[in-house]
Parts: structure tokens; C-alpha cells; sequence
């Protein structure tokens, strides 16, 4: 260009100030252009330049693993622990929501029944409530699982299958009542023929609270359950009778003796039937409904038996140091919660009616509990007439044993 000097190093088209675009102070572009290629790369060199984004999370809940499902009557009921982690190992934020289905048959498709919100990483439960297709006809089998699932209605698969039994429940067990024995609890409820042969009477009972102070003994009955301290809930199963020679088929009994209950405590009891069935590695149940719940108080009001094998001695005042006695004695009860003995007299010779010699008062001073007793408050020559009897730890006294008579020495 004429008339334009250019010195070295200068730009002869320099850019307007304005125009001018600022750069980092920090980092440095280099351009590497490859002469042997059409395209070229730019390489960015130096520090501050953020890393290459991740993809975004689908925030998709963890597949749940502990899903149970339990069937009474026409009612499922569900329970599981609800995920607290997306599939990336992020902890879920709010609620997560979750989809439950259920699958009629092994070969059918399994439909969506509700869709519902939970607490992560807490335990949850759901109530199905069965269709008439589901509750009448032959047993057979069906299955749950439940789906977590993001804002946009994906999952990242289903929980496992929890099946039970489908078809008609056992029918409910009718007009249950109870009677306090000294063995335990008696229930009866009104028997049904015909039952399927894998089908049993299923008593669940409850302590609800004592209805006296606990005492200290032992309870009366000689069942190792019954020393232990029993669970606040407990199940027992009573099996229908054998065939014999005047049923054809298993008979529902219609009554059950409950030998584990303790005496001064409160329970319910409920009874159902289930049907239990093997469906591959699996043992399945289905109950009828459970019977209306029926509160007992167990009180103890059985007083022990008579003691026996009464034996009185007489020793002569000459033979004791100057004082008449009769030694008793006489088998021990065996019933757990004996307290004491009771020893009563009869003076044959003054007519006197028997009374209570030993011990004195209802206080625990002087009690007898071992089978003996030695009475020294006798005259020589008198006959006398004894008898014992036997009061466990809720104040209940036995009959009287049979009664010995004896005379006293004179000499």
C-alpha cells in the first residue's frame, strides 16, 4: 500500500478498541493444525476450564427386595421396606412414589391396582381387597410386585414376586367361647364338615395386660411354656381329627385346650382356618376371616387337691421330755403353685369340733410347706382326729385330707 509504512511487529489492521475481546488471564488457546488433513482440532490447554458434564440422573428408585404378601379371607395384605437410594446412589428427596400390580396367574400380565406414595427407607404396607374372581373357585396361585417409579413413570424394574393363594377361603370359624379350667383355656367353636384334608384351626392369642399383680410362683401347670415368659402375641395350630371308623374324613373338633395360658392375666383370642398347600419351594397359606376376638380373664379359683397318705404318730410324755406329742406327715401335692399346708384337729374325747391348729391367722408367719408337723399342745389320754389341706398362691384351700385319729400316751 503506498504511502503506508508497516514496522515489524506491528498489525497493519488493527482492531477497534471496542472490538477488542478479552482473554483469560489465566488460560492460553493454542490452534494445532494438521497439514496433512482437511480438518483441523483445537486443543484447549491450561487450567480453569470445567470437565466434561455428566448425564443427568433418571432418579430412578432401587428395585425393592423384601416384599411380602399375606391373604385373610378376601383381604391382602402387603409389606415391604420402601427404597432410600436411586439406582446411581443418590438419596431419593421427598416421597417416592411406587406402583403396585398383581398378576392373576403365572402366564398373565400383571395389573397395575394402585399407585402410592411412601417415606423412604421405611416400612410400609398396602390392603388389596380382592376381586370376586379371585376369592371363589379352586386354589390356585397369584403374585405381587411393586415398581418404583421417577416424576416421568419409569422404573428400573419390579420387586420380587410375594404369591399366596387365590380362590375360596376356608369358612370362618362361627360362635367361639372360652372356659378357665385349671389346666388352661377350653375353646369351643362350632365345627364344619367336610373340610379339605390340608386344612387346620389356626388360635392366635394376645396378652393384653394383667388383671392381677403378677405373683411371684411358679403358674400352675407343668408345661415348660408356661415357666418361660411368653410373647405378647403367639399362634397355635390344631390339626382336624384322623379318619376312623365312624368319619370317612378329617372331623374339625370344634374345641382346643390352650395349656400355655397363665392364671391372673388378661387375653384375646381369635380363631380362623387355613389351608396350607406346597406350591414348588414355597409352603403357602390361605386363612378364612378371623373369628370376632373374645377377651378372657384367666383367674385362679381351683384350689388344689387333698393331700394324702396321712400318717400321725403319737409319742409319750415320758419318751419327749415331759411333753405329749403326734407327728403328722403325709405326701407332698405336686401342683406348681402350692403355697403352704393347713392342719385341722378334732378333740374326739371333749367332742370339740375341728378347727384349724396350724398355721395360726392368714398372715405367711409359721407356714407350713414341707408335709409334716409336729403338735405338742395335747393332754395324755385324749384322742384326737387330724386332717390337712393343701392352698396354692392365689388363697384357694383343697378339701380336707381323710382324717387319722390317734390317742396320747399316758405314759
Amino acid at each position: 500500500m503506498e504511502g503506508v509504512s508497516i514496522r515489524p511487529g506491528s498489525n497493519p489492521f488493527p482492531i477497534p478498541q471496542p472490538m477488542r475481546r478479552k482473554r483469560p488471564l489465566l488460560c492460553r488457546v493454542a490452534v494445532l493444525a494438521s497439514l496433512s488433513i482437511a480438518a483441523s482440532s483445537l486443543l484447549l490447554l491450561g487450567c480453569g476450564m470445567a470437565a466434561a458434564p455428566s448425564p443427568p440422573s433418571l432418579d430412578l428408585p432401587k428395585t425393592i427386595s423384601n416384599l411380602t404378601a399375606s391373604r385373610t379371607g378376601n383381604q391382602v395384605d402387603l409389606a415391604w421396606t420402601s427404597p432410600n437410594e436411586n439406582t446411581d446412589r443418590l438419596k431419593l428427596k421427598g416421597m417416592v412414589q411406587l406402583r403396585l400390580c398383581r398378576q392373576p396367574q403365572p402366564s398373565a400380565q400383571c395389573e397395575t391396582i394402585a399407585t402410592i406414595s411412601a417415606v423412604p427407607d421405611k416400612p410400609a404396607t398396602y390392603t388389596d381387597v380382592l376381586p370376586p374372581a379371585l376369592t371363589t373357585g379352586p386354589v390356585r396361585l397369584i403374585s405381587y410386585r411393586i415398581f418404583g417409579i421417577n416424576k416421568h413413570g419409569k422404573t428400573a424394574g419390579p420387586s420380587n414376586a410375594a404369591s399366596l393363594l387365590a380362590g375360596a377361603a376356608p369358612p370362618e370359624v362361627r360362635d367361639l367361647s372360652a372356659q378357665v379350667v385349671a389346666r388352661g383355656v377350653i375353646l369351643r367353636w362350632q365345627p364344619v364338615p367336610n373340610l379339605s384334608p390340608d386344612t387346620s384351626i389356626q388360635i392366635d392369642r394376645t396378652l393384653v395386660t394383667p388383671a392381677v399383680a403378677p405373683q411371684p410362683a411358679k403358674p400352675k401347670t407343668l408345661s415348660p411354656l408356661r415357666r418361660s415368659t411368653a410373647p405378647v402375641k403367639q399362634k397355635f395350630r390344631v390339626r382336624l381329627l384322623p379318619p376312623d371308623a365312624q368319619h370317612t374324613a378329617a372331623t374339625d373338633p370344634g374345641i382346643a385346650l390352650d395349656a400355655t395360658a397363665q392364671f391372673g392375666l388378661q387375653y384375646t383370642y381369635s380363631v380362623s382356618r387355613v389351608v396350607q398347600q406346597q406350591v414348588g419351594q414355597q409352603t403357602l397359606q390361605l386363612d378364612s376371616s378371623q373369628s370376632p376376638a373374645l377377651q378372657v380373664a384367666t383367674r385362679d379359683t381351683f384350689p388344689p387337691s387333698a393331700p394324702s397318705g396321712l400318717v400321725a404318730i403319737p409319742i409319750s410324755a415320758v419318751m419327749n421330755n415331759g411333753a405329749p406329742e403326734v407327728d403328722l406327715s403325709w405326701s407332698a401335692n405336686t401342683e406348681p403353685d402350692l403355697a403352704q399346708y393347713r392342719v385341722y384337729r378334732l378333740d374326739v374325747t371333749t367332742n370339740q369340733p375341728m378347727h384349724r391348729i396350724a398355721p395360726e391367722g392368714d398372715s405367711a408367719t409359721g407356714a407350713i410347706v414341707a408335709p409334716a408337723y409336729r403338735d405338742v399342745h395335747l393332754q395324755p389320754g385324749r384322742t384326737y382326729s387330724y386332717a390337712v389341706t393343701a392352698v396354692d398362691t392365689s388363697g384357694n384351700e383343697s378339701p380336707r385330707s381323710a382324717e387319722v385319729t390317734v390317742t396320747v400316751p399316758t405314759s
